[in-house]
């Protein structure tokens, strides 16, 4: 009868020793994943100092974008916050259908604009905001349920690029 317990008292050690090798897999893993979103943020204000004329100034100039690229993109920014308060259940589909065509009018000034610190938050929303077009692409009162989790999905990557798109800005544009 000892031989039984014993038996089942390693399975249940060999189980948990996987569980945890799991979990501290996943961990780790998650870990790679956060410190790669972070490295290219860093990269690129270390790598344009070489360019700044002032070495003791080199700090200014890399963290700030022309004053015009940052109006459209702040633009941008206001236009996805007002998209992202939009409910189509509640406010309808054409307070949907405004909101995204005010990001359409101010998403191509801000890609034409965006500099090279702004341009990857910029391109970030232009992808999540394509798949929100798609998604909403001939939504009428009739099909909303229909496409509602499709939208939903997008809404939700055009609210995590947006995200960025505004720590970006304020680390790139002064005021």
């Amino acid at each position: 009868m000892t031989a039984v317990p014993v038996n089942i008292q390693r399975f249940c050690r060999l189980r948990r020793g996987r569980r945890s090798a799991s979990i501290l897999v996943g961990a780790v893993a998650l870990a790679c994943v956060l410190a790669s979103c972070g490295t290219p943020t860093q990269t690129s204000p270390s790598a344009a100092p070489t360019t700044a004329a002032a070495p003791t100034t080199a700090a200014a100039p890399t963290t700030a974008a022309a004053p015009a690229a940052c109006a459209d993109v702040a633009e941008l920014k206001a236009s996805l916050e007002a998209l992202a308060k939009v409910k189509p259940a509640e406010d309808g589909v054409a307070a949907l259908k405004t909101a995204i065509d005010n990001v359409t009018s101010n998403l191509e000034p801000a890609v034409a604009s965006a500099s090279e610190l702004l341009r990857p938050s910029v391109e970030q929303v232009k992808t999540a905001f394509a798949e929100l077009q798609k998604a909403a692409s001939g939504l009428t009162a009739d099909n909303l349920k229909q496409k509602a989790p499709s939208i939903r999905a997008a809404m939700t990557a055009v609210r995590t690029a947006t995200a960025d798109l505004s720590s970006t800005l304020t680390q790139s544009c002064p005021g």
